[in-house]
């Protein structure tokens, strides 16, 4: 969940460090921004409180990006974002710091965790079909491999999905809002079957292409590296950490090292299973695929109550907890 209050008050700590360095920077103004303007001045929350939180994680951050301070060139661009980050977006952060005359960016999320969160749709189905047009809609599942990795996917994907809509296909007069009820049809007739036809697919990929698990985090990850910051009330400590996916974070000018060493992504699928719950208990809407490095994505599926036929699927790409190049630790609050 994004902490809107918490992003005005970490520009107002950019701010601050840049004005008290005299370092020349502008905020882009556009609707975003005037977004968080408004509701900064409306609010009724603790502003006091949201820049305790804020200042001391953003003082550290700028301790690991030298290029914020450069005064000569063109002056520093700080651009903000309110909308939840899809695929087409740059970057999962809500703040982005930026010279694009020296191509040097990275931003900043304070979302309530570091999960990045994507949408895979795999099949869109309309239950209200005769079966002559079922029959067709099989164009209809989504080519996840081609669009993700580049690599089609393979025809025993496509047999397995094709089975499942057609086992369904019985159902497809049944009012919508009451076969979502019936917990049999939605987890043992669809939503299980479909997510463990996915997971066969995805070993199959990666066995015949090494390079998948690389494309499948580069797709989910952003173009732009990213810190994240989490406030922590219990303890009065704001967490920061990032990982370094690109080595985009912690350039050093005129020095090819950096003060945060690159991560990259992960290279090898370890294990595809069912999640389990806090007590042992197996999901039997969530995929999880686990990889070297740390990295996981979890996969869930349920249906669309409000739209007919539809299936919504939502992605959580996990960064690694301590890879090699990221970059964990806590600030006490001013």
């Amino acid at each position: 969940m994004i902490n809107l209050i918490l992003v005005e008050a970490c520009v107002k700590a950019f701010k601050s460090i840049l004005e008290r360095e005299g370092v020349p920077y502008f905020i882009r103004d556009d609707e975003e921004s005037q977004y968080f303007f408004d509701l900064w001045e409306k609010t009724d929350e603790d502003k006091e409180l949201a820049y305790r939180q804020a200042a001391p994680a953003i003082e550290r951050i700028a301790s690991f990006e030298p290029f914020i301070f450069k005064k000569d060139g063109e002056p520093l661009c700080i651009r903000l974002n309110y909308l939840d980050r899809k695929l087409e977006r740059d970057s999962f952060g809500e703040i982005m710091l930026e010279r694009p005359d020296l191509d040097w960016r990275f931003s900043i999320s304070v979302k309530s965790d570091a999960r990045i969160l994507s949408a895979l749709p795999v099949a869109d189905r309309e239950l209200d079909m005769d079966k002559d047009v079922i029959r067709n809609s099989f164009n209809a599942i989504d080519d996840f491999g081609d669009r993700i990795f580049g690599i089609p996917c393979s025809n025993e994907y496509f047999d397995d999905m094709n089975e499942i809509l057609l086992n369904i296909a019985p159902r497809d007069n049944d009012n919508w809002s009451e076969l979502v009820k019936d917990k049999r049809f939605v987890y043992g007739s669809l939503i299980t079957p479909m997510l463990r036809a996915i997971g066969r697919e995805f070993p199959r990929i990666c066995k015949s292409h090494p390079e998948a698990p690389k494309k499948l985090f580069d797709y989910f990850y952003g173009k732009i590296d990213y810190y994240f910051i989490n406030p922590i009330d219990e303890l009065k400590v704001t967490r920061i950490g990032c990982v370094n996916a690109r080595g985009g974070l912690g350039r050093i000018p005129d020095n090819p090292n950096l003060m945060i060493p690159k991560t990259g992504f992960p290279t090898e699928l370890l294990e595809v299973r069912f999640a389990t719950g806090k007590y042992g208990e197996v999901s039997k809407d969530t995929l999880q695929l686990s990889f070297d490095g740390g990295w996981a994505l979890c996969i869930t599926m349920s249906p669309v109550y409000d739209t007919y036929g539809e299936l919504g699927f939502d992605v959580q790409a996990y960064i690694p907890a301590t890879p090699y190049g990221s970059y964990r630790d806590q600030v006490d609050w001013e």
